[in-house]
């Protein structure tokens, strides 16, 4: 995956109804996110010296000399790792990673070979589901276990849910005892869940702790990597029991002979390992923090969930609603790494769908045939008519599914949203109605200018205010029945409103022009 980062203006951290310091201090500082590695960037108006988002690395001065190091530089410095390793450390993991993609695989793995521990499970964690089986492949047993077991915990877990069952139970069979009780514990949560993305790896102490001896505390687990984030730090009683939250810049500004029971935050926003991951993500994004405790029923600690893995939900939630709003079945791998195959048949499900709601468009023309041979100026404004309720559809559907997205509706809401919507709906279709009106009268020939006129006008003003009130609803409906609001797309809506919009302008058309057949 490639790099996801994240700028956010970072306020004082509200947990609750308390207040804890964010630890980006006082100013109105950026947190940039960019998988597990975060840093504080200038305040506004300061220069920046890095960038969250480097521009490719085809342009990239620093990827660019990463480049170069894979060539014949690679085969100097493979004999000497101490060099290799400095050469690396230059980089950013995201970087290697990028570049590694497209490299022949018997050189990513002799590279990934070459690297400590730490770096090549560093730069693993950032390679595709794909890549990162294939390197583990090609690499020796004892050096994939080495790779594995110096990996985050969460993205082990990732890895692990893309292999079949066999394959996961070989390579669990080769790791420590601990890391496999760890890693079984988190396999057994819905990927798409608190518990999916959480990490075990979490800074816990004591309430009776002095300041300065959880300052000792947070230095060496720093130091080992033994945790994912130190921003915060979770006081935790008896079975792990979660008491409170204490921030590391209130930690390093208090007093050092204070305990943490003085200075900690004891309202904690906190997650159940069964919450969705969108539900776990809306939470991150309202508090703005930066990790996220997750605790069981007796709100013992199991984990956090950290921004960067946020990041990654909200992008892939983001994408999959795209791609449904679009008439596409979500695809599970990026663009070019989907085969053909696969695309004719996420895309053609759809597309077959809508083709046999269409066929209904044609039934209802084809029932009203000798309307339209009677009066043919009607044909004329049958394109006009679908696509105003068509778009007035569109519009209002997109605006509830993105307000249902992010916790500001509810399928509760419906009446309210019906309310609004059908207001809405009258006064578009009262402006757009005029606008026929005028184009109508224009058009009359055959017909009294006058009464097709007003039948194109009321048919416009009724379409355009039902289109724009099943385009609101409909997604609340399909949310209700326990699936994804998205599946109200853009086509589909389209496709309703277009055999609806054709029985109204029919309908209306026969009364107002006193048509018979």
């Amino acid at each position: 995956m490639g790099a996801a980062a994240l700028e956010v203006d970072a306020p004082d951290l509200r947990v609750g109804d308390q207040t804890a310091r964010s630890p980006l201090g006082e100013g109105p500082g950026h947190l940039c996110a960019s998988r597990r590695h975060l840093r504080i960037l200038p305040q506004r108006g300061e220069p920046r010296a890095r960038r969250c988002h480097p521009p490719p690395f085809r342009h990239n001065g620093p990827a660019m000399r990463l480049a170069s190091l894979l060539g014949p530089d690679l085969q100097a410095l493979k004999a000497d790792p101490e060099a290799l390793q400095a050469a690396f450390d230059e980089f950013h993991p995201e970087d290697v990673a990028e570049l590694l993609e497209d490299l022949p695989i018997e050189q990513v793995a002799d590279l990934v070979h070459a690297l400590s521990s730490e770096a090549g499970a560093d730069v693993i964690e950032r390679l595709s589901p794909e890549r990162q089986r294939v390197v583990l492949e090609a690499v020796d047993e004892e050096r994939a276990t080495e790779l594995l077991t110096a990996m985050d915990p969460d993205d082990r877990v990732d890895f692990f849910e893309e292999l079949e069952e066999d394959e996961v139970e070989a390579y669990l069979g080769r790791l420590d005892k601990e890391i496999v009780e760890e890693t079984q514990e988190l396999l057994a949560y819905d990927p798409e869940t608190a518990g999916g993305l959480m990490t075990t790896e979490y800074v816990g102490l004591r309430p009776d702790m002095k300041v300065w001896e959880a300052v000792e505390e947070v230095r060496k687990i720093a130091n080992e990597g033994e945790a994912e984030t130190i921003y915060y730090l979770y006081v935790v009683g008896y079975g792990e029991k979660l008491l409170g939250v204490v921030s590391l810049r209130d930690l390093i500004l208090s007093d050092p002979g204070q305990e943490l029971a003085d200075i900690m935050t004891e309202k904690v926003v906190w997650a159940r390992p069964t919450d969705d991951q969108e539900d776990v993500a809306q939470k991150i994004a309202r508090y703005d923090l930066a990790a996220l405790p997750v605790v069981d029923d007796q709100d013992g600690m199991l984990g956090v969930v950290t921004v960067d893995d946020v990041v990654d939900v909200v992008i892939e939630e983001a994408t999959e609603d795209a791609q449904m709003m679009g008439g596409v079945v979500p695809l599970e791998d990026a663009y070019f790494s989907t085969g053909l195959l696969e695309f004719v048949w996420k895309r053609g499900a759809w597309l077959i769908v809508l083709f046999l709601g269409q066929l209904l468009t044609a039934t209802v023309m084809e029932q009203n045939q000798s309307t339209l041979r009677a009066t043919m100026e009607l044909a004329v404004f049958i394109p006009l008519i679908i696509a105003s309720g068509g778009n007035a559809g569109s519009q209002s559907s997109t605006l509830i599914i993105r307000a249902m997205a992010v916790g500001e509706a509810q399928p509760g809401d419906w009446l309210k949203v019906f309310g609004r919507e059908m207001v809405i709906g009258l006064a578009l279709g009262l402006i757009l109605g005029l606008m026929g009106f005028g184009r109508g009268w224009f058009a009359g020939e055959t017909v009294d200018a006058t009464a097709l006129g007003i039948a194109v006008g009321m048919s416009i003003l009724a379409i355009v205010t039902l289109s724009t009130i099943i385009g609101s609803l409909l997604p609340m409906l399909i949310q209700r029945a326990g699936l994804d609001p998205a599946v109200s797309s853009t086509p589909f809506i389209a496709s309703v409103v277009d055999v609806l919009g054709l029985i109204v302008y029919f309908s209306v058309a026969q009364v107002i022009l006193g048509m018979w057949v």
